[in-house]
């Protein structure tokens, strides 16, 4: 019994000298104790979603891709986890969800392996989608064209745009003719912010069918709550908040393309003349997007249209692709850029 206490004894010694030891060495090669540790943890729970996926259990490791997302976001590890997941629900025709998870590869980790190919996936879908090919036969019906009827008739009896019209049918100009088919969009759009993530979500019928990348307010400036898509303006003269009044043509103009106000005077959403603020908490609280992008949202939804912002980081939650009022009708004077 001695003796097996005495052994016992000598094995923790020399545990703790060799644990003393190794600290010393990875403190004196400047290495960060706690980065090895997190990096020891990521490794461990993508060994977890591996097996989970590999066992083909795709919810499970979805989950734990998400879980990867909230912990360790600058991870190499978690990267790879999501293109894993946009892959296999690009090849199981999931449209919406592989190109959710292609735009976050494209946003967060353009120095992924592969990257040049998951642009070509994404962009691939997206004009699918934006086209119609991959809508249900419930979101896009065929019109006749009536005598007497007009674009801005037909947009505005079935809640789309004159834009969206054009593009679904290949139309050139707003020249239509009695007994012309065409096809219109009935589906309806809403827009879903997480400022924290700088991610906006456009939904159809409620489950989302695009993911953008925004800039959002500097100190926690852009509100929070439901609101409405109150105008829609192409390039408007921008009176800054110190009264001073900007008109497009100037370099301080910051509306970019687009601006479309929200019923919360002061705010909406715009175009940039600063593409590398995407990303960033970087306005003085209008949700900001890259000028291509708020064209072809500009295009698509008309006005009414719900925007719901919201802050994850009081959430404590990551924005999925399965997420499942208040109005003012004039716009502001006072724009915040």
């Amino acid at each position: 019994m001695k003796r097996s206490t005495v052994i016992l004894g000598a094995i923790l010694f020399t545990v703790c000298i060799v644990s003393i030891f190794s600290f010393a060495v990875l403190k004196k090669l400047n290495v960060d104790v706690r980065a090895t540790e997190r990096l020891d943890k990521t490794a461990v729970i993508y060994g977890y979603f591996t097996e989970t996926y590999s066992a083909g259990d795709i919810a499970k490791a979805e989950e734990i891709a998400n879980e990867l997302i909230q912990e360790y976001p600058d991870s190499e590890l978690t990267g790879l986890a999501i293109k894993e997941i946009a892959v296999i629900y690009d090849n199981s025709d999931k449209d919406q969800k592989a190109l959710y998870y292609y735009r976050m590869l494209l946003n967060k980790y353009p120095d992924l392996d592969g990257i040049a190919v998951i642009k070509e996936k994404a962009e691939k879908i997206n004009s699918e989608l934006l086209q119609g090919t991959k809508f249900s036969s419930e979101d896009i019906i065929e019109y006749t064209v009536q005598p007497g009827d007009n674009l801005f008739s037909i947009a505005r009896k079935y809640n789309t745009t004159i834009d969206y019209i054009q593009e679904l049918n290949g139309l050139k100009s707003d020249m239509i003719r009695a007994g012309q088919k065409l096809r219109i969009n009935v589906a309806e759009f809403s827009i879903y912010v997480d400022k924290f993530q700088n991610i906006m979500v456009l939904k159809k019928n409620g489950e989302p069918f695009k993911t953008y990348s925004i800039a959002t307010g500097k100190n926690n400036s852009t509100p929070v709550g439901v609101f409405k898509i109150v105008d829609k303006m192409i390039k408007p003269q921008w009176t800054r908040p110190d009264g001073k009044i900007i008109q497009p043509d100037n370099p301080e103009y910051e509306l970019g393309e687009r601006w479309m106000p929200i019923s919360e005077p002061g705010f909406g959403i715009h175009g940039t003349n600063n593409e590398s603020s995407i990303g960033k908490q970087a306005t003085l609280g209008c949700v900001r997007m890259h000028n291509t992008d708020v064209v072809e949202l500009y295009n698509i939804i008309p006005r009414g249209t719900e925007v719901e912002i919201v802050d994850t980081a009081k959430k404590k939650e990551v924005i999925s692709p399965d997420l499942a009022e208040k109005e003012s009708m004039a716009s502001a004077d006072v724009i915040n850029g």
